[in-house]
């Protein structure tokens, strides 16, 4: 369905975009690379070029596929293709839920039943290995996992090891075996799992030649977010969907490469040309997120790489300086962290400004738990543990039949659950009644046991985090892909850490860098990094990507109660000014209501324009750069209270 849109639109599309941007949403380049560096706006790129392909007819939106990695993100595209124009035919979804939406079709047609999908392969394993098995079971998990990412058949596993050069976890010739077990488990049971869902439809696509022919004509355009976490699988069916056609463009950054035990390769996009004979390739290097002082502490740590770093560059004023900070043993530094965010309080802060990042989620607990010792509200992110909808999922995903999952849903909604309960929050409540709303849809389309609501629910419905809780979020490296704060403390700083002790290999060690550099260019405004000199008793170094920060950035040795210091408050709190903190309220409101991230609205270097030149008409507010006729005219009066409501305060 090919719409045709008023020119304008397209300019629309185009003002308030850097030059570079706006070269990489216009080109005309079918095979195209945006290599987006941190912060560079790589999402608004992607969506605004989907958007300006349609609205100039070079793409027709109902034949267009975009590909991305979780359902969170896959959510954040559909929202703004829509905030753009863009409404109806278009894919967008994960390489694992297009291939199911295709099979699904293929399935129907061909009056096949549909297989259940298995959403955690480590449960299969576990059940041929059996109970007296001596070797771990993470050992084959992570073999099978390196094998499946890279469509390894339990026949070429062997020769693909020693190819590889691979050291694998358990004996070569007994991961063949339970490979091969597996796979006999699962055509008995009649499941799949979701890297079946890729392994099935290159299978399809090469042996059906009618299925291959309606999948190419269906998707003619392929975009890609994220395209340094491509591993080969998904390489291999991206490779048929578009079969040698040059309509695809691929968005990442090598340097933000961080899954590589998932199979990620980042020489997808550090060898564009060799892998894609005649591709253009775009760099977006200007950093609208973090203080020039951010993107060197980032850049340092990239420099461990020993390879040329990008040109990344802060388009931002001078920030505060990045600091370092040393502690004797870990329950010092957790309590000197927690005294370090309590400094940094003011009127116009949420305490969801604030994260605390760290390696792994065994450190989580009790950094919260000093934050809750001072009265600082605090959540771990990412874990079943502390997240209610996660946890009603599982109620549910333990149940042995439709009727107990029926009951369950049916409990959920009576009039006795509800917010008085002495065992429920209103949390727990309103999440329960959530899953049960999904559980619904899921009875609705026949249903299944606990553990098939799990691999549906993975598939069909995500939930996301709406709960926009006001409280320090702490979360791993990994976790915090994607995200950013205000205020960003980065903990454990220490060898075994940063790198984590389990890197072993040339590959690993250069993964934990680009990781720590992912984390570091979390934070807007503000960054601190912390270690201990001592952890369980034994001694501590401080990380080696963190060196190259001592000379500009002298590390101190702190302590809780030396943080408590008034002294230490004053240093550390970030001057503000009133009315671009109430611009900002607006625009973050502004953002939650229209279900956008409020950048998207108007940028932070926009909005300090108009804090600084503090207009008073619509007319004056037109002339500032960035803002435009067009968006003056809409919220130009929200804009303009907005100004008011912040000079009316106090400077903090």
């Amino acid at each position: 369905m090919k719409v045709v849109f008023d020119p304008s639109t397209t300019d629309d599309l185009l003002r308030g975009l850097d030059p570079t941007q706006r070269a990489a949403v216009a080109s005309d380049a079918p095979l195209l690379a945006i290599i987006a560096g941190a912060g560079s706006g790589k999402t608004r790129v992607l969506t605004h070029r989907v958007a300006h392909r349609c609205l100039t007819g070079t793409a027709d939106a109902s034949h267009v596929a975009v590909l991305t990695f979780t359902r969170q993100a896959a959510n954040e595209l559909r929202r703004r293709l829509r905030s753009l124009g863009i409404r109806d035919g278009i894919i967008a979804g994960t390489f694992h839920s297009v291939a199911l939406g295709l099979l699904r079709q293929r399935w129907d047609e061909q009056r096949r039943s549909h297989p259940v999908i298995v959403a955690d392969r480590r449960r299969l394993i576990g059940e041929v290995l059996g109970p007296k098995h001596s070797a771990s079971t993470a050992d084959y998990v992570s073999d099978i996992d390196w094998a499946r990412a890279r469509n390894i058949t339990p026949q070429r596993y062997a020769s693909a090891v020693a190819e590889g050069g691979r050291s694998s976890s358990a004996p070569v010739s007994e991961v063949v075996k339970v490979m091969a077990a597996v796979q006999a488990l699962k055509n008995k049971r009649g499941v799949i799992d979701l890297d079946d869902l890729l392994s099935l439809t290159i299978e399809a696509m090469q042996t059906d030649t009618n299925f291959a022919n309606i999948v190419r004509w269906k998707i003619r355009h392929l975009f890609v977010d994220e395209a340094q976490d491509l591993n080969p699988l998904q390489i291999a069916v991206l490779d048929e969907w578009r079969s040698g056609r040059d309509d695809l463009t691929l968005v990442g950054d090598p340097s933000q490469s961080i899954y590589g035990f998932n199979g990620a390769d980042p020489s997808v996009l550090s060898l564009l040309e060799t892998r894609f004979p005649g591709i253009e390739v775009i760099r977006l290097t200007a950093n609208y997120r973090c203080t020039p002082q951010v993107v060197s502490a980032g850049l340092t740590a990239l420099s461990h790489l020993h390879a040329e770093s990008p040109k990344l560059f802060s388009t931002r004023s001078d920030g505060v300086p990045v600091k370092i900070y040393s502690f004797g043993d870990e329950k010092d530094e957790a309590s000197g962290i927690a005294r370090l965010i309590e400094s940094w309080r003011h009127p116009m802060m949420r305490w969801s400004d604030v994260a605390i990042l760290a390696r792994t989620n065994a450190q989580l607990p009790a950094l919260r738990e000093a934050l809750l010792a001072i009265d600082i509200p605090a959540r771990i992110l990412g874990t079943v543990a502390t997240d209610p909808i996660q946890r009603a999922i599982r109620e549910v995903g333990d149940l042995p039949s439709s009727t107990r999952i029926s009951v369950w849903s049916r409990d959920m909604r009576s009039p006795r659950v509800d917010a008085d309960d002495e065992d429920d929050d209103v949390e727990d409540v309103i999440a329960r009644r959530r899953v049960a709303d999904a559980v619904d849809e899921f009875l609705k389309e026949g249903g299944g046991d606990g553990r098939t609501f799990l691999a549906w629910v993975r598939t069909n419905r995500p939930f996301e985090d709406d709960r926009q809780q006001n409280a320090v979020e702490l979360l791993t490296f990994h976790g915090s892909k994607g995200r950013e704060w205000d205020n960003v403390v980065l903990a454990g700083c220490e060898q075994g850490f940063m790198p984590h002790s389990s890197a072993k290999s040339g590959a690993e060690q250069n993964e934990e860098v680009r990781l720590a550099y992912v984390a570091i260019t979390r934070a807007a405004d503000q960054l601190v990094l912390t270690h201990a000199q001592t952890r369980r008793g034994r001694k501590r170094t401080r990380s080696p990507f963190i060196e190259g920060l001592i000379l500009a950035t002298p590390p101190s040795t702190m302590s809780a109660d030396y943080i408590r210091d008034q002294e230490i408050r004053r240093e550390s709190r970030v001057q503000v000014d009133p009315v671009y903190e109430s611009l900002c309220a607006w625009r973050t409101q502004a953002g939650r209501t229209a279900s956008i991230k409020p950048q998207i609205l108007c940028t932070d270097e926009v909005l300090r324009r108009i804090a600084s030149v503090l207009p008073t008409t619509i007319e004056e507010l037109t002339e500032i750069p960035g803002v435009g006729k067009s968006f003056a005219l809409k919220v130009g009066t929200r804009i303009l209270d907005a100004i008011q409501d912040g000079l009316n305060q106090p400077s903090v």
